[in-house]
């Protein structure tokens, strides 16, 4: 069903769905694209960028298995745990087929490649083919051993009328899908059979993988044989590889790294890698993400080496096998239900959610990453509450959660009647409470006290806690399930009970007596109960009569006996319920018919219905601080964040235009030139025009204008990037900014220094669910390196036993710096009694130790090598060996000057012109309007003779430099006969410096290379723009120009508008806006940043004027077509304007009094030339 109404909530992203984990396989990769099966649907992704494709074959029961058509990629059979087998089209999104099957337990779906209306699965443990023509279940003449079960079922894929079965006794039975044929290959595997696959380069070769970590290679030559003559050939086994530990849970071959496998554990985090030729492993991938349940090998010739891999967490990631890295990962997913979600009182950027797999997650709605993860069976063992049931780790299901309204605490509750505490800042489950006998369904934050948190159980009771535990119970008749706070009087509670009835307490009160009762209002149970933020004794009630109710109250709680005004139009139970933080009329509702319906809460008008969600909608989340952002959470496992702000169309362009935004009209009504305040909430009601009028820039202004009325959660982030570009302010975001998803270019070196400072605090501890020492460290390194500090990324690789990473690096420090790391490489390797002597040897010459080369030789038994080594060494070639002070470093030695670059004398360039002078600190240059620009000096790089970098520093243009002598390139020894050679300057973060065609650095006009940069970001900057003008290429922004196309395409413009502001291109964000439909926002940019483009001051003025006119807003049109400077286009654009409103008004007068306005206006340019003042 398509969404009905005018855009009043608009999806604008949404927090996927992880992978589920009770199926053997909940991943497949077929074409170009892979996809993985969660509770209710199939998330197709493309292989080339990982993007997000298509969210489909949406069930209303879970997913058992799921195939593609190897024909036809478009189509996609799912089976679920009802019987039934869906047939979808993935382009149309739509069911084609759906077949009832008369076995129950469908698994392990596949589709025959030579039969596309055959599919083969097991069914009640037996094998079966689905004919889709006549909908028919067959089942095949093979049957597992009595008392096994199916565990595998895999097809030859080079020839395809071969099928491998596995049974969780460790049987291995091959099966000819075309006479029925079957022989059992292996019957003394005494564990499961966890996974099979067959080579895909050969039909004869077939792995065979069982949970006691048992790996074989079989040869399936002579299956089915039924020549007498050739009875001795039959399957065999070619290899038993080195036995793994317990928990091997896939095994999947490469199909294009022929003869390599790789294998997986569910108990850790490590991938390994196999050759057919080798029974051990040939190296190992650690992965952060933790235990693995399933791999899938990505397919066709350009995805090379990569692989899609699933974890227990839910979490999915690409791994390149070659290169033993993460290419791409999820940040997790809840695997089951999310039945609550709640924003942070305390901060608006974080939502918490509540799933029935267990988990409480935390998530930053910026950069759609998960921050916390905390599981109910973490929390500690021992008696709970009152009770004497112990908790049992792995339980702990949960329908609802809270954090309270200092953000320190999150509580949690669900099916077991305990209720969970987490602590924010430490990350750590608390000691859980069981105050509950019965389910509990909802927990809700007091609005002022921190830490305290009321409950409403099944067992009747609505109960105060604290982390501390039981506080105060209130005795309800009938079982409760929803509950809520009044924000105006915090001791005032309601509930909502099984009968329909809904009571009022006061937690104060010692008679334990409620102040009133609603009864008879709803024909069914109240699931839930909610105040309204803006309108004292405002409660609105959701039940499952499908309906939601509007109840007025008296301020000491009363009901006021008007009758309710009643929101009918869902077609099954009302779940979700949410007020609008601005607008009093507006209210939300969320059904188990799959939609969220905007109301008008007075009239009891259906605004709007949308339909995104799969499932069941069970909880919207608002915040004042965001008043036109929600997010609503599913039965279909997803997060998804909305925007509101057509509630209140015009609010955003009379903000731009300096005009009261809280007298904008709000939707389903007209104007009629009342002015009154239609927003009143804290947001833009409140704190809007004070903190605009407070504002000492354009961008700061805009900035809070957005935050306020947008409902992009990056908008903000947009807006702090135009400050910084406008400003040169560095640290616009303020000290300890968080969920930057796009930083300025001017932030990259201190926000990831930060970030790889943060990372190497591994050294001293480890908290649960952060990475471990090695991986941090790792990551760490990385960080240095694109940094350009070779020295640190050197250490820690060594630090963590990476030497071989490290001494591949180290020449970019110095020669001297590698010696010494290879002579530190060399006594490691001397202790090692298991070393390979081959690998010391080697080194040690190439560290000059060609003394200890050759008595290592000798001790080896390689005489006639050692004596080669030997004369070598006599004759001095292999070089001196570089002596170490008292402190472990060596002495530099002095660098001739060589020969300036692609010169033959020795006669230094002229020198440059000054440049700039260096900005104040905190401060940096702003970027040309084109996006072009590069930055200032890395340190001196050793060149070749024709002035080209050698092979090892070649990666070096593009890393940028720490700065303050952080990972400077020492002297190398000078090169005899080489001439002199001036210092060439490298471009740092900005861009990288580029070579003509012959090889040579590009020259300035005096015929010299760029000069030496002035310290400070501004003189970065400057040398940058120099470098751009003389032809040099900015990186940077053409990195920044794929990844903002790269948000287009997916409609993500405010995210395409931030990348490109990012590197100062500003005429670029206005497009992505424009083309987005961010009239507003491109608007106010166009204003703030004033040499984006020529006339773009008139530019900003016509869009203005569009919007306005679109919106009805005819005054503020007509002004903003009076501020056009041009004087043709001035008089043009207010004719228009003057034309339609004449159209769409018929009160003669009206239109001969805005005729006057437009004439006024006309003979006074610059009608809002003095920005944005803010409304109150």
């Amino acid at each position: 069903m398509p969404d009905q109404g005018p855009g009043l909530f608009r999806q604008t992203h949404l927090i996927a769905s992880g992978a589920q984990n009770w199926i053997s396989q909940p991943l497949l990769a077929h074409g170009k694209q892979f996809a993985y099966a969660s509770t209710l649907a199939v998330y197709i992704y493309n292989n080339e960028d990982q993007q997000l494709q298509k969210i489909t074959g949406y069930q209303s029961h879970t997913i058992t298995s799921f195939a593609w058509n190897p024909r036809d990629s478009n189509l996609i059979a799912v089976a679920t745990n009802d019987d039934h087998v869906n047939i979808f089209d993935v382009a149309k999104d739509e069911s084609v087929k759906k077949l009832k099957m008369p076995r129950r337990n469908i698994a392990q779906l596949e589709w025959d490649p030579n039969s596309p209306h055959i599919i083969r699965c097991v069914a009640d443990n037996n094998l079966c083919k689905i004919n889709i023509d006549n909908n028919m279940l067959e089942q095949l003449r093979f049957s597992p051993p009595a008392g096994q079960r199916i565990t595998r079922v895999v097809r030859n894929a080079r020839l395809s009328s071969m099928c491998a079965i596995g049974t969780d006794k460790g049987h291995v039975c091959l099966y000819n899908t075309d006479n029925g044929l079957h022989e059992t290959v292996v019957t003394n595997y005494k564990e499961p059979i966890v996974d099979i696959d067959f080579d895909p380069k050969s039909e004869d070769y077939m792995l065979v993988a069982c949970a006691s970590g048992q790996i074989s290679m079989w040869c399936v030559q002579g299956a089915f044989n039924i020549d007498v003559k050739k009875k001795e050939i039959k399957p065999m086994v070619i290899t038993e590889f080195l036995r793994q530990p317990a928990g091997l849970c896939a095994c999947k071959f490469m199909p294009n790294m022929p003869g390599t496998f790789v294998t997986a554990s569910d108990r850790h985090g490590v991938l390994r890698t196999w050759s057919v030729s080798n029974a051990n492993p040939m190296n190992m991938i650690k992965l952060e993400q933790g235990k693995v349940h399933s791999l899938a090998p990505l397919q066709g010739v350009e995805s090379g080496s990569k692989l899609s891999v699933s974890f227990k967490t839910g979490e999915v990631s690409i791994v390149d096998v070659r290169t033993r890295r993460t290419r791409w990962a999820t940040t997790g997913g809840h695997t089951e239900t999310v039945f609550d979600c709640v924003i942070a009182p305390s901060d608006p950027t974080k939502v918490i959610s509540a799933s029935f797999d267990g988990t409480v997650r935390c998530w930053d709605m910026r950069t759609k990453e998960q921050t916390a993860c905390f599981y109910t069976g973490d929390a500690p063992s021992g008696r709970l509450g009152s009770d004497n049931e112990a908790h049992e780790a792995g339980r702990g299901a949960l329908y609802t959660c809270a954090i309270s309204c200092d953000g320190g605490t999150i509580a949690a509750a669900g099916f077991e009647g305990i209720v969970y505490f987490f602590d924010v800042e430490s990350g750590k489950a608390l000691k859980a409470h069981r105050v509950h006998s019965g389910a509990v369904h909802r927990i809700v934050a007091h609005p002022l006290e921190h830490g305290v948190f009321a409950t409403a159980g099944l067992d009747g009771k609505c109960c105060v806690v604290t982390r501390d535990g039981l506080r105060k119970a209130l005795n309800h008749t009938m079982p409760i399930q929803g509950c809520s706070w009044d924000p105006f009087q915090p001791d005032i509670i309601a509930c909502g009970g099984k009968d329909g009835t809904i009571e009022i307490w006061n937690v104060t009160n010692e008679d334990h007596e409620s102040i009133d009762k609603i009864r008879d209002k709803h024909t069914s149970k109240v699931y839930g109960v909610l105040y309204s933020p803006l309108v004292q004794g405002r409660l609105m009630s959701v039940s499952d009569d499908n309906t939601a109710k509007i109840f007025e109250l008296t301020p000491d709680g009363r009901y006021t006996a008007r009758m309710p005004v009643t929101l009918e139009g869902h077609e099954s139970n009302v779940r979700g319920q949410a007020w609008h933080p601005e607008i009093p009329e507006i209210c939300f509702t969320g059904s188990w018919d799959k939609t969220v319906r905007t109301w008008n809460s007075v009239t009891g008008q259906c605004l709007q219905v949308t339909k995104r969600h799969l499932a069941d909608v069970y909880a919207i989340a608002t915040h004042p601080a965001r008043p036109f952002l929600a997010v609503t959470c599913s039965r279909d496992s997803t997060i998804r964040f909305w925007s509101t702000e057509e509630c209140a169309p015009a609010a955003k362009i009379r903000a731009v235009l300096g005009k009261d935004a809280t007298s904008c009209s709000i939707v389903g009504e007209e104007r009629n030139g009342d002015e009154r305040k239609r927003l009143l909430g804290r947001a833009a009601g409140r704190d809007l025009g004070e903190k605009m009028a407070a504002s000492s820039s354009d961008g700061e202004r805009f900035g809070a204008a957005f935050a306020a009325l947008s409902g992009e959660p990056l908008a903000e982030e947009l807006w702090y990037l135009a400050t910084i570009e406008f400003t040169g302010v560095k640290d616009a975001r303020g000290f300890g900014a968080t969920g930057i998803s796009v930083p300025h270019r001017s932030e990259v070196e201190s926000l990831v220094g930060d970030a790889a400072a943060r990372l190497e605090e591994a050294r001293f501890a480890k908290t649960r669910g952060g990475d471990k020492k090695d991986t941090a460290l790792r990551k760490a390194a990385t960080l240095r390196l694109e940094l350009g500090d070779f020295r640190a990324y050197c250490e820690l690789m060594k630090e963590i036993g990476e030497w071989d990473a490290a001494l591949s690096i180290a020449p970019a420090v110095s020669l001297e710096y590698w010696r010494r790391l290879a002579g530190e490489r060399i006594k490691s390797m001397e202790k090692d009694e298991d070393a390979d002597v081959e690998r010391l040897v080697h080194l040690q010459l190439a560290a000059g130790k060609a003394s200890d080369a050759t008595s290592g030789l000798v001790r080896a038994g390689r005489d006639e090598e050692a004596f080669t080594v030997a004369c070598t060494a006599a004759e001095g070639r292999f070089g001196p060996e570089i002596a170490e002070d008292a402190g472990g470093t060596p002495s530099p030695s002095p660098l001739k000057k060589l020969a300036p670059l692609g010169g033959g004398g020795g006669s230094p360039p002229k020198p440059a012109g000054p440049l700039s002078p260096p900005p104040a600190p905190g401060h940096h240059a702003r970027m040309p309007s084109d996006g072009s620009g590069a930055g200032g000096p890395l340190d001196t790089l050793p060149h070749n003779l024709d002035g080209s970098l050698p092979a090892a520093l070649k990666a070096r243009n593009s890393l940028p430099s720490l700065g303050g002598g952080v990972g400077k390139l020492a002297p190398l020894p000078p090169i005899a006969g080489a001439g002199t050679l001036n210092k060439l300057r490298a471009v740092s973060a900005f861009g990288s410096l580029q070579t003509n065609g012959s090889g040579h650095a590009s020259r300035d006009g005096d015929g010299g290379v760029l000069p030496p940069t002035p310290a400070g970001a501004q003189g970065v900057v400057a040398a940058a723009k120099k470098f751009i003008a003389k032809g040099g290429v900015d990186e940077a922004s053409t990195v920044r120009g794929a990844q903002a196309a790269t948000r287009l395409l997916h409609g993500d413009a405010i995210g395409a508008a931030s990348r490109y502001l990012s590197v100062g291109n500003t005429r670029e964000a206005v497009r992505a806006l424009i083309r987005g439909s961010q009239v507003e926002m491109a608007t106010a940019l166009m204003r703030t940043l004033p040499e984006s483009s020529p006339g773009s001051k008139d530019a900003a003025h016509v869009l203005a004027c569009e919007r306005a006119v679109e919106l009805g807003e005819w005054e503020i049109a007509a002004e903003a077509a009076g501020s056009i400077q041009n004087v043709a286009e001035r008089s043009w654009r207010l004719l228009l304007v003057r034309a339609r409103f004449a159209a769409t008004e018929s009160n003669p007068s009206i239109v001969e009094r805005f005729d006057r306005m437009c004439d006024a206006t006309r003979d006074v340019a610059g009608a809002w030339e003095g920005g944005c003042g803010g409304g109150g």
